[in-house]
């Protein structure tokens, strides 16, 4: 009989915090909707469910349709339903991620493309007609994935600086991939872009990436969650997980901020032409309807994203 210890169980225990006031700092970003919304979102849906993927998630809950619509007001019908579909195959990757919890799955680099492969077809046609967008979006599909693997092979024990987190997360979140939907969506040519371009995508990117961040926190903390940028904050700064949230949203109104500073910077200088103005206000109806549907999707705040928005407090589960 064996004589070795008993393993001690975790203690799990809820703490009661106040969210960032997100929307406050993401208010200068006008929030406009496609008019298409409620009939893509039920053909995407269908859609899914024919694919197989419709028992995998709740996706009237998640409004992912609803997201897409507010991300790209102005596309056509066959464009934002390109943009839902693939938008959905992203939250079904993220979510996939989550269930693990942090684990390694040893099917998942034969696998990792697989739900993408969905829509092979119709990106397969975007690519005939625009090769040159094509090569760009497939290098960000490949710089997601990459940067995917190396944040899910982290844990609570190998927590990496805030500048590295920065990084891996803006490829991690799929975001450049939503931000190159834009230029098709407007039939847009940015192949030879300004430089201030790239700062501006970086910085949309940050301001969603750390929003969402901040809000999946009320899903619960363990140490075997996926890192965020707040357990990032609390090893970098030695700060409680209250004082990290705190801090998330200076970050993100800094970053709202300085979009808009290097917008006004890029608006003054002549190298901004019709196709570049029309991208920055698509990365700006990126910002307010990610940073909106957050409260709307039911997929972090379940069904209190209205009481969320109006107080901010959340309960957190956390496991020591």
């Amino acid at each position: 009989m064996s004589d070795s210890p008993t393993p001690t169980p975790a203690c799990s225990h809820t703490v009661s915090v106040q969210l960032p006031d997100l929307l406050s700092s993401c208010a200068p970003f006008e929030l406009r909707v496609n008019r298409h919304c409620r009939s893509v979102s039920r053909a995407s849906e269908a859609w899914l469910r024919e694919v197989g993927l419709g028992l995998k998630l709740e996706w009237k809950g998640m409004k992912v349709g609803l997201w897409a619509a507010l991300c790209y007001p102005g596309a056509d019908l066959a464009q934002l339903r390109l943009a839902v579909d693939f938008m959905s195959l992203l939250v079904y990757e993220q979510e996939r991620a989550r269930e693990r919890d942090g684990r390694s799955d040893e099917n998942e680099n034969e696998n990792e493309n697989d739900v993408f492969n969905l829509i092979s077809d119709r990106l397969s046609r975007v690519a005939y007609k625009s090769p040159a967008w094509y090569i760009r979006f497939n290098r960000s599909m490949r710089a997601y994935h990459d940067a995917k693997r190396h944040l899910h092979s982290l844990d609570s024990t190998r927590i990496p600086d805030l500048e590295t987190y920065i990084n891996l997360r803006r490829n991690a979140s799929g975001l450049r991939m939503v931000f190159h939907l834009i230029e098709h969506a407007g039939g847009l040519d940015l192949s030879s872009s300004h430089p201030v371009l790239k700062q501006l995508t970086d910085q949309a990117c940050d301001i969603i990436a750390w929003s969402e961040d901040a809000i999946s926190c009320a899903k619960g903390m363990t140490p075997s969650s996926q890192l965020n940028i707040v357990t990032v904050l609390m090893k970098d700064r030695n700060c409680s997980f209250g004082s990290a949230l705190a801090y998330v949203g200076t970050l993100v109104k800094q970053s709202a901020d300085a979009f808009l500073a290097t917008e006004r910077q890029f608006v003054a200088c002549a190298a901004m032409n019709d196709d570049t103005r029309r991208y920055v206000r698509g990365l700006r109806d990126c910002i307010a309807g990610s940073v909106n549907w957050l409260y709307e999707t039911e997929r972090y705040l379940g069904t209190k994203g209205n009481e969320v928005r109006a107080f901010g407090w959340v309960f957190v589960p956390v496991l020591d």
